[in-house]
């Protein structure tokens, strides 16, 4: 018990910086939520003592051992509290591993000062275990048959419990996201859920949360760590539109002339970038990182708050009129809560029932757009195509690339020895969108949009097929160039035609364009872990993620870091050794996940 009350204060530190609300009823259920939780954890973590008791059965040695071993807990939980207060994330096998895998001497530096702070907390910290543990001995041996006391504190732990997943199953089922995100903060969380089996019952079960707005007072994140500083009209006399065509899982290589004849067709009036990265490995990530231009480790602490990107946030300062005409729905992932959060008018889905339908509604859409628009008004539009994603096209489409395979299972491709179907069905689906993206360019260009528009053209993610030889398929397994490299061209009235092979990505794409066309003197740090396009280096290091994970990506390491562990592996997947993961690139790494938090100086 002590050590539960022990953990459940020093947990509260977590809450420093999670910046969650706090009404009356809400610290009522983190009072639960704590006691439940670290009741149970600390039960699961003190199990060595009790069988070392069962084992040697003498006072001295079993009360030693669990002093030792409790103070070594709670130290555990007062480091994981200062690594979440600096990086918000909990320690780890993944985050051991790339804290102590041979580099964390030389990557964490401290003062002397420091040690002898950390040894008195050390020494204070089995003083009050020692204390405890004092007195709980004395009090079963005044009292060896009747425990009151313990009586009363497995009653409150079992009404803790219940109150906390029964508050939370219904939490999770009327989508009450106060609640519900007060268990974020938790090492190690689980909190119940019942959401299928009330729906059975007939309740009334919201499908997804609602997630409200942050209050004024959050300043869990620190984005941008200060104002954007525009020019009114930028370095261009006219304010010019901005296009941003983005095809879904589009790969490096599926860009040539009998794959992508149209949009290879406009490649040369571009400035093409022939080394070119997303932040991710897949969509939700890789959108995410080219709208944000910061990794995709602050997506979800974005999602609560529901910030804008500083990008949209200018072009709406500039009064830019928004067409957001995403294939699939806008809402999965929640980029109406991101990317578009308090845009008016923005379409959440097309018609249609298969991507293919969706690109094409998407396509026509965008045309009548440039036909109807307000004329005195500069534009930016976001044409986000999904047909590649599904592999998808019309039926009776003239498809180049045969055999064409048939509708994709994915349950089906592991082991699969000849990719060529599904690759051709892949590349035909590439196809069919590039012939979209032709009536997009061949529209702008009739409306004479080339003399004042930015048109960029990529992808969100790769799609893998093996290439490896380790049976990956798709996207989101991994982070080597196949899921995550994505063509990319820029074009722009003012740019000369050209091709860049020096290391690009998607975080370079937003502090290019306010830079260079918006007068923005904001230093890129300050919104952004990206650089000018044009600028050769300063990339060796780019922090990736995906839905839970995320990597360090080097041109020839990945660092993988995951709940369970952490994988080195080379650009090929291959494992090697951890050692060439420097001090300098786990510090850059750690600094671009932490600098867009709300920090006061004591944590800097």
């Amino acid at each position: 018990m002590g050590t539960t009350v022990l953990a459940c204060l020093i947990a509260s530190r977590y809450f420093v910086v999670a910046h969650l609300e706090s009404s009356p009823g809400l610290l009522v259920f983190r009072a639960a939520m704590l006691i439940s939780h670290f009741a149970l954890l600390s039960s699961i973590l003190l199990l060595p003592v009790l069988l070392l008791i069962l084992v040697f059965p003498n006072k001295r040695i079993g009360i030693g051992f669990g002093v030792i071993w409790a103070t070594l807990i709670v130290c555990g939980l007062l480091i994981d509290t200062q690594v979440f207060y600096l990086y918000r994330f909990h320690i780890n096998a993944g985050v051991l591993n790339l804290l102590f895998g041979g580099a964390a001497l030389e990557t964490f530096v401290f003062p002397p000062g420091m040690y002898l702070q950390a040894g008195a907390i050390l020494g204070a910290t089995l003083a009050v275990v020692g204390a405890i543990a004092w007195a709980a001995w004395r009090h079963v041996q005044t009292s060896p048959t009747r425990h009151p006391m313990a009586r009363w504190a497995v009653s409150i732990i079992l009404l803790c419990t219940l109150a906390f997943h029964g508050t939370h199953m219904w939490a999770d089922a009327v989508a009450s996201e106060a609640i519900v995100e007060q268990t974020e903060v938790l090492p190690f969380r689980y909190a119940a859920t019942a959401k299928r089996t009330l729906r059975k019952l007939g309740f009334d079960v919201q499908p997804r949360p609602d997630l409200q707005a942050a209050g004024d007072d959050d300043t869990g994140l620190a984005y941008p760590l200060s104002p954007l500083q525009c020019t009114e009209s930028g370095p261009s006399a006219q304010p010019l539109n901005i296009i941003f065509i983005v095809v879904d899982s589009w790969r490096f290589d599926a860009l040539s002339p009998t794959i992508t004849p149209n949009i290879q067709a406009f490649a040369p009036r571009t400035e093409r970038f022939t080394n070119h990265f997303s932040g991710g490995n897949a969509t939700r990530i890789g959108v995410f990182s080219l709208f944000y231009s910061i990794p995709g480790t602050y997506w979800h602490r974005v999602l609560i708050e529901q910030q804008r990107p500083v990008f949209i946030d200018e072009l709406m300062r500039r009064d830019y009129e928004l067409a957001v005409l995403r294939s699939a729905p806008l809402y999965s992932p929640e980029f109406d809560r991101t990317i578009f959060s308090g845009v008016d008018g923005v379409r959440m889905r097309s018609d249609g029932q298969r991507p293919y339908q969706w690109d094409r509604d998407l396509t026509t859409e965008f045309k009548q757009f440039l036909d109807q628009r307000q004329q005195a008004k500069p534009f930016f539009a976001f044409l986000f195509y999904d047909s590649p994603h599904s592999f998808d096209m019309p039926d009776d489409y003239a498809t180049p690339f045969k055999p064409n395979g048939s509708r994709v299972n994915y349950l089906d491709l592991h082991g699969l020895k000849d990719k060529t179907p599904f690759w051709n069905r892949y590349l035909n689906s590439v196809h069919y969108v590039d012939s979209l993206i032709g009536e997009s360019l061949e529209a702008i260009e009739e409306h004479g949009l080339l003399k004042n528009s930015i048109v960029v053209i990529t992808g969100d993610h790769g799609q893998e097929f093996n290439d490896t030889k380790q049976d990956y398929w798709g996207h989101g397994s991994n982070f080597t160039r196949y899921q995550t490299e994505v063509p990319f061209m820029l074009y722009a009235p003012d740019l000369a035609p050209g091709t860049h092979s020096h290391r690009t990505s998607h975080f370079d794409v937003v502090p290019t364009l306010l830079q260079r066309y918006f007068g923005c003197n904001t230093p890129m740090r300050e919104y952004s872990v990206g650089t000018s396009l044009f600028e050769e280096g300063g990339r060796e290091v780019l922090l990736m993620s995906e839905y839970a994970d995320f990597a360090i990506v080097q041109p020839d390491v990945i660092a993988v870091v995951r709940e369970h562990g952490m994988d080195v592996v080379n650009a090929e997947n291959i494992e090697v050794d951890a050692a060439k993961l420097s001090p300098t690139v786990i510090a850059a790494a750690l600094e671009q996940k932490r600098r867009f938090y709300g920090m006061n100086d004591e944590t800097e």
